[in-house]
């Protein structure tokens, strides 16, 4: 993670013509990092057992920094938004806009509304319930005196999950784009076209205001703050990682959150957060994080030794 804030610092450092947010990027990255160490040598005396568990899951909420500090640069670096490519992408695969034929094939029933919501907004519960899993499975061995390599496989867990999150931010600067509820569809009919049945709006209006956008705020101004993060699909690369370690590990969740990351990834067209092309590119870079991650680690722990840690 102190790697990936050296990468975006730099970004935004080298483009700062553009980039005019950057003094913002570099106080985010900068208190960041200043946690992460702060935490790291705070943590090195003697960890008991609370604190092993504070180490081991302090990083999840910090990930969304990045998040929000991609913002900064993804669109200043190109001035413009790339759905137009994306749109041509998905018609030269399907012939159509996939968004707007599930409107005209597809009953859009309240009750599927509001489940695929309920989905959609479970994006960062998942990864984190198939590591909380493995980490009290290893506590029960420690308090039967058993050997627990679990707590390694929980590091992993982590390991590979902010990488993954990590790589699609960066992908960002990439693609910039809105997202088809913006291109393809009126967003500020939304609630009408897709009514719910009683979480659906509440979370829409969560999920919004993590992308900066607030109720009654005008369209124009919606179009200028929104978040551009729509390529790849973030949620179908870490969900299809939680998956995969959900199975590995034989966790007693993983056929719940084989059923639910699945409906999360179908609900990204289904709710027109994506393209289909975006989900395309969402397995990619999770293909991309399972076969370097391992690589990378090394290197880190390489590192991490020449520095004398």
């Amino acid at each position: 993670m102190l790697l990936f804030a050296v990468i975006f610092v730099t970004v935004a450092i080298t483009a700062h013509e553009l980039v005019t947010e950057w003094p913002q990027v570099l106080l985010r990255m900068a208190l960041f990092c200043t946690t992460i160490v702060l935490v790291n040598l705070w943590s090195s005396g003697a960890p008991g057992r609370s604190l092993g568990a504070f180490k081991t899951f302090y990083i999840a909420p910090l990930i969304p920094v990045f998040f929000k500090t991609a913002e900064f640069i993804s669109f200043p670096l190109h001035g413009h938004d790339f759905d137009s490519w994306l749109i041509a992408a998905d018609r030269m695969m399907f012939g159509v806009n996939p968004t707007q034929w599930i409107v005209q094939h597809i009953p859009l029933w309240p009750a599927l509304t509001e489940y695929f919501c309920i989905c959609y907004s479970l994006f960062f519960f998942l990864p984190t319930a198939v590591a909380i899993e493995i980490f009290l499975r290893a506590r029960r061995k420690e308090r039967n005196g058993l050997p627990a390599e679990d707590r390694g496989d929980v590091d992993k867990i982590f390991f590979v999950i902010a990488y993954g999150f990590l790589l699609s931010y960066v992908c960002y600067f990439l693609l910039p784009a809105i997202g088809p509820r913006f291109t393809l569809h009126n967003f500020l009919d939304t609630s009408h076209d897709m009514p719910g049945l009683f979480l659906a709006d509440p979370i829409r209006i969560m999920l919004d205001a993590g992308e900066n956008i607030l109720p009654g705020m005008p369209l124009a101004q919606i179009l200028h703050v929104v978040t551009r993060d729509t390529f790849p699909s973030g949620h179908c690369d870490v969900t299809l990682l939680t998956i995969i370690f959900a199975f590995v590990y034989k966790t007693r969740v993983r056929y719940v959150v084989a059923f639910l990351g699945a409906s999360l990834i179908l609900s990204t067209v289904y709710l027109r957060y994506h393209y289909v092309v975006d989900l395309l590119a969402g397995a990619l870079v999770a293909m991309v994080t399972l076969y370097t991650w391992q690589w990378l680690r090394d290197r880190m722990i390489d590192l991490k030794v020449k520095l004398g840690g």
